[in-house]
């Protein structure tokens, strides 16, 4: 697959778009298609990432690291009338994307191939928002996320390092960024053994928002 082509989704499916009749996001789980090794973010968090993230009915999103696709589906349901671009690096993860953007008949998400920093080449100019979920190193793809998004613009990183917290918060420090909060978040679910249930923890993750 060339590394710089965006990917469209196979238009073959009969299946029917899901259907999520209520107006609040948090799509179940359930609702994304995984694999192994992949899985998507989980409800709790992306409800946590959209309230920081902000987008408009219109926003140009930019998803960096896209995995199964599940926090730009959300986003791209909650707007329609805007667009989300997501750049994703695995082939396996691509291929999982494409199959989610399928089962929700998102028209407004695009999907490209392709590593930060190089890329990001590949996506439309000036973004009003962006979601960055990379890991070290942060710093040039920081730039030059931090270089493309338009004044007021948000950036909302997720990370489930401490080294990536560190790098964020002292490049957004030194790009002047308004508006810097970060915010550590940790979901715990109950699960059934047999007749005991148990409070069961999904990884940590970091969130720093800020404003250009």
């Amino acid at each position: 697959m060339d590394s710089h082509a965006s990917v469209a989704p196979d238009q073959a499916s009969s299946q029917a778009p899901y259907q999520w009749d209520f107006v609040t996001p948090g799509l179940p789980d359930s609702a994304f298609e995984d694999a192994p090794g992949f899985s998507p973010t989980p409800m709790e968090l992306r409800v946590m990432l959209l309230a920081h993230l902000r987008p408009r009915p219109d926003s140009l999103v930019w998803d960096v690291g896209g995995g199964t696709g599940a926090l730009a589906l959300e986003i791209a349901r909650l707007m329609p009338a805007g667009q989300v671009h997501t750049l994703e690096r695995d082939p396996e993860a691509i291929e999982l994307l494409k199959r989610n953007v399928q089962r929700f008949g998102a028209a407004n998400l695009h999907i490209h191939a392709g590593d930060a920093p190089e890329g990001l080449a590949q996506l439309p100019p000036h973004p009003d928002r962006v979601l960055l979920e990379v890991g070290r190193p942060l710093r040039q793809v920081l730039d030059l996320v931090w270089e493309a998004l338009v004044p007021a613009g948000r950036l909302v990183i997720s990370t489930a390092s401490l080294e990536g917290l560190v790098d964020a918060t002292d490049t957004l420090g030194q790009l002047e960024a308004r508006d810097l909060q970060v915010v550590q978040a940790t979901v715990h679910r109950m699960q059934r053994r047999g007749s005991q249930a148990k409070l069961a923890a999904a990884e940590p993750l970091f969130l720093i928002a800020a404003e250009r």
